[in-house]
């Protein structure tokens, strides 16, 4: 004889819909705080930089410095304008000469092994060479060609770079060829690496700012 179907409880009933309906909203609540996020960091209502804190490997420039603020060009000799990239996104920023030594091949190299390891989250970030003389030499042409084909080049006087670049945390320095920069999406210098940091700790800020604008 088969057994009765027992009646199913309506509390039952309301719990198993409500669970349903919050599997179902998850993903829906992630992409909208991750949106706002972005939203948020664009409009400057929540400081990336501030929620850095002591944690950052790179060395914070404060005040942030735009991009924008100084006339750059594209090797056509046109105005270069950062916000019209398209999509946005980070930028590691290279200054440099007409011409690259030993140093200066090292950051490109450097530069570009971090661009790789991010693997997944290396089509958030660009690599940028910023020189202060135009046009390049032939021979660092070449080279760049060879090693460097995906790297875009921008130049600007050396009055204009060290208006963005010269003056850094702790004194005032030259504009250096074993330095890079890290720039946001909204087009604002806000970190600095030389020697002493390690692929590591450029992939550690890297990370953790992506992660705070929904990048990750």
């Amino acid at each position: 004889m088969a057994q009765e179907q027992q009646p199913i409880d309506s509390r039952t009933v309301v719990r198993n819909r409500l669970m349903a309906l919050g599997i179902f909203l998850i993903p829906v609540l992630v992409l909208s705080a991750a949106t706002g996020l972005w939203f948020a960091v664009k409009s400057g209502k929540i400081d990336i930089i501030g929620n850095l804190g002591t944690s950052n490997k790179g060395v914070l420039v404060e005040p942030v410095r735009d991009i924008g603020s100084v006339e750059i060009l594209a090797p056509d000799g046109q105005v270069f304008d950062y916000h019209l990239l398209s999509p946005a996104q980070w930028t590691l920023l290279i200054p440099g000469g007409g011409d690259c030594a030993e140093p200066c091949k090292e950051t490109l190299w450097l530069t570009r092994q971090l661009h790789v390891a991010l693997g997944r989250r290396a089509s958030h970030v660009r690599r940028i060479y910023l020189s202060e003389s135009w046009p390049l030499e032939p021979e660092f042409v070449s080279y760049l060609q060879a090693e460097q084909p995906r790297m875009q080049l921008l130049h600007a006087s050396p009055a204009a770079v060290d208006k963005l670049l010269g003056s850094l945390p702790g004194g005032r320095h030259p504009v250096r060829d074993d330095l890079f920069y890290l720039v946001d999406k909204r087009g604002f210098v806000m970190m600095v690496y030389g020697p002493e940091h390690s692929g590591k700790d450029v992939i550690t800020d890297l990370k953790f700012l992506m992660k705070q604008v929904g990048d990750d």
